[in-house]
């Protein structure tokens, strides 16, 4: 089924879930409407967070795959958000790693699948390509230097590459049956090559092909506001491994497996560092010297506010958090070994699990870092687990998740200022996750979703908001269902912010743009702000007063039910709602003639009071 077609069905989907919805959403179970009773002039605490988001690199995002990334790109330049968090994650390995293969030593080697073209080079000091050790189509594996033929071997393998490479200082050589024969019908097959060159030279395999361009887009995006850039994937080959890892040859091929091993082969770690200090280089000082000497020019002088080292450590590398603290320290000390920049700031841990105190714990006390390493940032994740992708009424559910996600932020923040209170915190990725997300043949969501989705992260910043964290990340701008069009696997289309096919924003990202562009976290301060809303259980609201007295209410629907709210005095006022009316555009903006408001299915909205007069 095309795009089109499945967005066809999405809506008549949501035309029947509306049908259904006239019947079914109801108002809350006190017929009487809810009362926003706020003290404008009691203070309730200071307001310190910013409402951000991620973007997550895949080919959905990238110019040089998608149809949408012009897009995709305005509408995060239009966010103006601070903080934006720029996650180079694992599964699209060329699109993540800068190094995908080890320097070579005195050997050259190339390993690529069926369909695919292995590079050669002997080109560096004028050398040409004198000998081939080693060259099977078929089944072999092995790393460069142990690479051994499989049950699968074209016979002529050897004969074919030589004749293709020898005394030619570079070849290129298609991995096909058209090329070798087909040894063995049916059998996906691998082309591994091994070559001498006269003279013998070192080569390093640093590619920035597929990495650039979006890291590009998003520096010119987010130009002029501050940015969090998390290059979070480690090349496989700094682990210590039994075999290689065979990484996809195509970029946009996914690979779910790559983040293998779990203790880097340099116990030292400064392999491990000099990787991240020649990628910070490459970006911010125009380059690099290589393992070998030699000068890697990009002509770069970007410059972001924070490196966040590693993404959700305990999951991807199952690390300890004494050995990751060991490498927290050796990334920062090589990007300072290769960049000399002892001014960028560092963000820790990206946590993705629950309740571990102990990590906080350990990680936020200075006595377990080297000397002169700073602890600025820690990071941490939220995600609210539906139960079914298309029944609205289970999002609902959503919403109690976060109230046990704010009793451990509690307790967190509590470790954090007992240890190290200079740190600030950025929960980076907070959002839904519906179940089998990935699945290629999951149903899709109905439309309303996108609103229940939004109505979660309103309550997220305005409930964690009052534990003072400094930024809360909506995650994430781009995702997307399975892509037959463009032969894409599906990358959890539930947490996009964005429509995958138009690149237009979803509720989730008019809502981040509402709070955005509303909050001033210089000049708003929270008021007391109560209701009779008894236990919190359809809604809800705080109100805020900035210093030149204009004054605003956040309110959040819960349910998947109208649910009416008065507030005194609103009448006269503007309110910026975001529903399934609002559907793939901005804020609906309402002139309130009444104290009395009605808020459909997982309404999001802003209440600006009238200028004159204060209630108390």
């Amino acid at each position: 089924m095309n795009i089109n077609k499945r967005w066809f069905v999405i809506f008549a989907s949501f035309l029947l879930l509306k049908s259904v919805s006239l019947l079914s959403a109801h108002q809350t179970d006190n017929d009487d409407p809810i009362a926003i009773k706020v003290s404008w002039n009691s203070h309730d605490y200071n307001l310190h967070t910013i409402p951000s988001l991620q973007l997550v690199t895949n080919p959905l995002v990238s110019r040089q795959f998608s149809p949408v990334s012009k897009q995709i790109f305005a509408n995060l330049k239009q966010l103006n958000a601070e903080y934006a968090r720029y996650a180079v994650w694992f599964p699209y390995p060329k699109l993540a790693v800068a190094e995908l293969d080890p320097p070579s030593g005195s050997l050259q080697c190339g390993n690529v699948g069926e369909d695919s073209f292995i590079h050669l080079s002997c080109e560096r000091n004028g050398g040409v390509i004198s000998q081939i050790d080693f060259a099977s189509f078929g089944t072999s594996a092995g790393a460069c230097g142990q690479m051994k033929q499989g049950v699968c071997h074209a016979t002529d393998s050897l004969s074919v590459v030589q004749r293709i490479c020898v005394g030619q200082k570079r070849c290129d050589i298609p991995a096909t049956n058209d090329i070798f024969g087909d040894p063995c019908v049916g059998t996906l097959k691998r082309l591994l090559v091994q070559i001498q060159c006269n003279p013998p030279q070192n080569n390093t395999y640093w590619d920035f092909t597929y990495i650039d361009p979006m890291l590009e887009d998003f520096l010119a995006a987010t130009d002029g506001h501050s940015r969090i850039i998390s290059f979070s994937t480690q090349p496989s080959w700094l682990f210590q491994l039994d075999t290689p890892h065979i990484y996809p040859d195509n970029a946009t091929h996914v690979d779910w497996a790559y983040p293998v091993g779990t203790k880097f082969v340099d116990d030292s770690m400064q392999a491990l560092g000099d990787y991240y200090g020649r990628l910070v280089a490459w970006y911010t000082r125009a380059g690099f010297i290589d393992e070998y000497g030699l000068k890697h020019n990009s002509g770069y002088l970007y410059n972001w506010d924070y490196t966040e080292i590693f993404n959700e450590i305990e999951g991807e590398h199952q690390m300890s958090i004494e050995y990751y603290t060991r490498a927290y320290d050796a990334v920062i000390q090589g990007i300072r070994r290769h960049t000399n920049n002892y001014d960028m700031k560092y963000v820790g841990m990206a946590l993705e699990a629950h309740n571990e105190f102990a990590y906080y714990k350990y990680f936020l006390n200075h006595s377990n870092h080297a000397p002169d390493i700073p602890i600025d940032m820690i990071s941490y994740h939220f995600y609210a687990i539906g139960t079914s992708r298309v029944d609205p009424l289970s999002y609902e559910l959503l919403f109690p998740q976060l109230d046990n996600f704010t009793v451990e932020v509690e307790q967190i923040e509590q470790i954090r200022k007992n240890l190290s209170p200079q740190t600030r915190t950025t929960i980076d990725e907070l959002g839904v996750i519906l179940p089998d997300d990935n699945n290629p043949n999951a149903p899709l969501f109905p439309l309303i979703y996108w609103n229940a989705a939004a109505a979660l992260y309103a309550y997220s910043w305005g409930k964690l908001s009052r534990q003072g964290i400094d930024v809360i990340g909506h995650s994430q701008l781009v995702g997307y269902p399975h892509l037959p069009d463009l032969q894409l696997e599906p990358q959890y289309p539930s947490v996009a912010l964005l429509n995958w096919t138009t690149g237009e924003g979803t509720a989730k990202y008019w809502t981040s743009k509402l709070l955005i562009d509303t909050v001033d976290i210089d000049n708003d301060q929270a008021v007391v702000t109560q209701t009779t809303d008894v236990g919190d259980r359809n809604i809800f609201s705080q109100a805020f007063v900035r210093k030149d007295a204009r004054r605003w209410v956040l309110i959040v629907n819960k349910r998947y039910a109208n649910v009416g709210v008065t507030i005194a005095n609103c009448t006269g006022g503007q309110m910026q709602i975001i529903n399934e009316a609002s559907g793939f555009g901005p804020p609906t903006l309402v002139a309130l003639t009444s104290d009395q408001i009605t808020l459909s299915a997982f309404a999001v909205a802003v209440v600006h009071m009238p200028p004159t007069g204060k209630s108390s």
